[in-house]
C-alpha cells in the first residue's frame, strides 16, 4: 500500500486542495460549500495541513544541517541558517513544486545556465502567485533579484 503523500508534497489530495484553496483567499465558508462539506472540517483540514507542514520542513531543515531562525507555518516557509556554508537558506512549500530549499549566494549574476535560470524564475513567480504577492514586469529582472523581492515580502527578517 502506497501513501497518498511524499516529502516533496506531504499533504494527502483532500489537504492539498484545501491548503491550495485557503491560498487563493477563499474563505472557510466559501470553502466547505465548494467542498460541500463543513466549516469545522475545512478548519480541521486546515489545521492538519499546517502541522503537516511545519513537521516537514523542520525535517528538511534537518536533514540539511540548517538552523532554524523561524518558522511560518501559515505560510508553509522556514528561514534558517546553515553554518557550513555559511549561506542564508529558506525552504518553501508550493502546492506545484512542493518542498524547495533556497541557499542565497554571493554572486547570483554568475550564474548562467538559462535552463535553471528559467527553472528559477517559474519557481519564484509561482511562489509569489501562490502567496498572493503582486508583481511589476519581471521578464528582465534576474532571478536573484526577484528572489529578493519576494522573500522580503514574506520573511521580514530577510535583509540581504
Amino acid at each position: 500500500m502506497c501513501p497518498n503523500f511524499s516529502l516533496a508534497s506531504p499533504l494527502s489530495l483532500k489537504q492539498k486542495t484545501v491548503w491550495s484553496l485557503i491560498r487563493e483567499g477563499f474563505s472557510v465558508s466559501a470553502i466547505a460549500t465548494k467542498l460541500k462539506t463543513t466549516r469545522q472540517y475545512i478548519n480541521q483540514t486546515r489545521l492538519t495541513a499546517e502541522a503537516k507542514l511545519s513537521a516537514t520542513l523542520l525535517d528538511v531543515a534537518g536533514a540539511n544541517d540548517i538552523q532554524i531562525t523561524k518558522l511560518y507555518p501559515k505560510k508553509a516557509i522556514l528561514l534558517g541558517y546553515h553554518p557550513a556554508l555559511k549561506r542564508k537558506a529558506i525552504i518553501t512549500y508550493t502546492t506545484s513544486h512542493g518542498i524547495k530549499v533556497w541557499y542565497w549566494h554571493d554572486n547570483p549574476e554568475e550564474i548562467t545556465n538559462e535552463n535553471f535560470l528559467r527553472q528559477t524564475r517559474k519557481y519564484l513567480l509561482d511562489i509569489a502567485k501562490e502567496q498572493g504577492i503582486a508583481l511589476e514586469d519581471t521578464t528582465e529582472i534576474h532571478p536573484a533579484k526577484l528572489a529578493h523581492i519576494i522573500f522580503s515580502k514574506l520573511v521580514p527578517e530577510v535583509r540581504l
